[in-house]
């Protein structure tokens, strides 16, 4: 390991008093030279002249191989970390081409608001405005200045939401920007998975589907954190071939990652201290060095609390002083309240930020130290990400603060995972709900004809077929809309059905959105803690006639998990695996979901708090799932044993759900699962299910099974090292469990995995279960 400037601070923490030997793991990157690279040809001489204006005054490789792919006319995927100079990628080959063509045009696109406005900055920088004006376009957009944005501005920067809504369906408008359209720049492209993933990748069919109406065929680039499956990405968001660049040339300086897990308070029952208490300490320990320091949370509310504590503790430690000099940043703030948050950090007058994920995108905020990760972020993508705001010009100190999650536990034990290549992102293009909203939306912008099939795909016919015979569109060569109102308003790209709910804020009787039904139940039941725009609301009630929920402000440290009584029915096989024991599948499952009660946790420790009974009615819905078989001989083994089938199964299931986010970009809130002993009534055998938990798949499961031998070990391994004596939440208790993670067998589930992996296996006089391998492996 080389030699870190931070020794000297970590050697402090291990001498203070309050040390248990949380360090379990140091990792230091070493500092990276610049690769520059010249231009195949030179760039526009105003926009020479703009680059030494802002000191630039050469390119990096990958900067310079991104702009002459896409001058020649390529379309250009940059698949590189934060801080190594993406936004040139495009803003060079965009600006030099709008400079030399006085017609063309551009759109640029992004997955957050203030990301966009962060980005028009960058781009007023060059001081170009004059020659060529841009603009943001969204739902802020003062109505008087939006014909004078279509008509007058060369670059229009906007997000999918208002290109799905008020873009394309208003296409006429703005055909004169459509007819001259030479490029279309998408940033942050790893955010788009899941459910918004489907939308984004049909909005920009769309898209594509206008600009051949109106005889363009724009140049695309996009740019992204790095990907496991950057080509399958692409192939399903944007659907056309792209020179992907993946090497990042920019310089980087040093950091050290040191993986800090909070002391076992209780090993036998694997309850460990709190990681929001070990991350306020360290937040205060480096605000009393002076260190500028961002501390990352998983949660807005999760962000205020934190917030609260490492004021307090300054109080406590006579440290008033620093108290104004910590802030919080996250969603729901006014923009003049972020701007001038993102202005004090860039000057330095805030020492400590505490920060949601939106901080994580690449917003500007100057020059940070340390960067402080309450919990493992949920992919490797993301936690580079975060890091990369620690030290982008001297070294920087990263510290992942794990929590009592298994991901989080697998990552500190084994920290050269986050070494490894990122994850791939889940996109799948079948969910036919989504399907058949945006082929709505396409007939209402332009008649649907033979020719979208290049568009939409196998999926086009069906869907066609039904629309025609429910009298929405009409028979014949060009389809035309039927229906008096445009589909458009109805059709929210980050949900998947239209059935939604108003969320009523009874204290002042205004509404603050919509939900969609399933999420209703899941998440805004009669005493749920529903998060909103950063505030804490407590759901009082839900009408199901007039279809709103009424909310009431509240202040909590607690949140709440529904608990659920779930079965399903195979309605397809897709395909199938062979196991050494068994065999998984993938396929269509019908799903009968009832929410029959909740529990109330405490905020980062998922500490029980009370549970409830609720009385709510069942959903159904047909998704994407993958499950898998146990032989009848494992069966006989698992007996032989004396191990619980049903516990073994469960087990099994709560911990590979847990422990999804290691092989693909998932949340283990788009999963569900159950299990079935002595045996399921379709499958004739015992089964674990682990499904989509959206109506239609939106492709997690999908990706997870292409990698079923790789979750299923990584769940083994998790599950054989955690030191607990019959299960914890760092392995295979499931804070969501409806049956109160009752059975639930630890080492029956690691017998049946090893053998269903085909490993040996003893089983020791306590009923412990070690494999039988040639090489140690060595925990950290």
């Amino acid at each position: 390991m080389g030699e870190s400037q931070w020794d000297e601070f970590l050697g402090k923490l291990k001498k203070a008093s309050d040390y248990r030997n949380q360090i379990v793991a140091t990792l230091f990157v070493p500092a990276r030279e610049p690769v520059f690279a010249d231009l195949q040809e030179p760039l526009h001489p105003t926009l020479q002249e703009a680059l030494k204006r802002i000191g630039i005054d050469r390119l990096y490789q990958h900067q310079a191989e991104a702009c002459d792919a896409a001058r020649r006319g390529e379309n250009v995927a940059v698949f590189t970390p934060t801080a190594s100079g993406k936004t040139l990628c495009y803003n060079l080959p965009v600006l030099d081409t709008l400079l030399k063509d006085p017609k063309a045009r551009a759109f640029y696109l992004f997955p957050t608001k203030a990301l966009a406005q962060d980005q028009l900055r960058k781009l007023q920088e060059f001081g170009l405005s004059r020659e060529l004006p841009s603009s943001t376009y969204d739902g802020d957009t003062p109505t008087d200045a939006r014909r004078l944005i279509r008509e007058r501005c060369r670059i229009v920067l906007t997000n999918p939401d208002m290109l799905h809504v008020g873009i394309l369906p208003n296409h006429t408008v703005w055909a004169h920007f459509f007819r001259n359209l030479r490029f279309v720049v998408v940033d942050e492209l790893h955010t788009y998975r899941g459910i918004f993933g489907i939308h984004f990748a049909y909005v920009i069919r769309r898209l594509r589907r206008i600009c051949k109406l109106y005889g363009s065929d724009p140049v695309f680039i996009c740019t992204s954190a790095t990907l496991g499956n950057p080509e399958e990405a692409l192939n399903n968001l944007i659907g056309l071939p792209f020179k992907i660049i993946s090497g990042d040339a920019s310089p980087m300086p040093a950091k050290t990652v040191v993986f800090w897990n909070p002391p076992f308070l209780d090993i036998e029952a694997g309850i460990r201290a709190r990681a929001s208490t070990e991350a306020v300490r360290l937040t205060v320990k480096l605000l009393k060095e002076g260190v500028r320091t961002i501390v990352f949370t998983k949660s807005r509310m999760g962000t205020e609390l934190l917030l609260r504590y490492v004021r307090e503790q300054l109080a406590h430690e006579w440290l008033d002083s620093l108290k104004d000099k910590v802030m919080s940043y996250r969603a729901g703030y006014l923009p003049e309240e972020r701007r001038e948050i993102e202005r004090k950090l860039f000057s330095g007058e805030l020492l400590c930020v505490i920060a949601t994920s939106a901080l994580e995108l690449g917003i500007d905020i100057g020059e940070l130290d340390a960067a402080i990760l309450v919990g493992y972020p949920g992919t490797i993508a993301s936690t580079w990400q975060r890091a990369g705001r620690a030290g982008r010009q001297s070294e920087g100190l990263v510290i992942l603060v794990a929590t009592a999650n298994p991901v989080d536990q697998h990552i500190v034990h084994n920290p050269e995972f986050l070494l490894r290549g990122a994850e791939p992102i889940a996109v799948s293009p079948k969910n036919p709900y989504i399907a058949a909203a945006h082929l709505m939306c396409a007939a209402y912008e332009l008649p649907l004809s033979d020719s979208d099939r290049e568009f939409f795909g196998e999926i086009f016919d069906p869907l066609v077929e039904r629309m025609e015979e429910q009298g929405i569109v009409s028979r014949g060569e060009r389809k035309f809309w039927l229906l008096r109102d445009r589909p458009h308003d109805e059709i929210n790209i980050r949900s998947v059905t239209s059935e939604e709910f108003q969320i009523v804020n009874r204290a002042n009787g205004m509404s603050l959105g919509t939900a969609e039904r399933w999420r209703v139940f899941r998440s805004l039941y009669p005493g749920a803690i529903y998060l909103h725009m950063g505030e804490t609301y407590f759901a009082e009630a839900i009408d199901l006639t007039k279809k709103v929920v009424y909310v009431q402000p509240t202040v909590t440290d607690y949140y709440t998990v529904p608990m659920e009584q779930k079965e399903n029915e195979v309605l397809s096989v897709w395909t199938e695996k062979p196991l050494k024991f068994g065999t998984a599948y993938l396929g269509e499952l019908k799903v009968r979901e009832q929410v029959i009660g909740f529990k109330r946790l405490r905020l980062f420790t998922d500490e029980v708090l009370s549970a409830e009974v609720l009385d709510l009615p069942p959903e159904e819905f047909e998704t994407v799932g993958l499950w898998f078989c146990v032989d009848d001989e494992l069966v006989t083994e698992l007996e032989g044993h004396d191990f619980h089938l049903m516990g073994s199964l469960h087990a099994s299931e709560h911990a590979a759900i847990a422990l999804l986010p290691l092989v693909i970009s998932a949340d283990p809130d788009d999963v569900a699962g159950i299990s079935y002993s002595p045996w399921h009534p379709d499958t004739r055998q015992p089964t674990v299910f682990i499904y989509d938990g959206f109506p239609g798949g939106a492709g997690f499961s999908e990706a997870a099974f292409e990698r079923i031998e790789e979750l299923l070990e990584q769940t083994l391994e998790t599950i054989i090292n955690c030191p607990c004596k019959a299960g914890c939440p760092s392995c295979v208790q499931s804070p969501r469990c409806g049956s109160e993670n009752r059975p639930l067998d630890k080492w029956g589930a690691a017998f049946l995995l090893a053998r269903l992996l085909g490993k040996q296996v003893t089983v020791t006089s306590e009923r412990k279960v070690q494999l039988v391998r040639e090489r140690i492996v060595q925990r950290v």
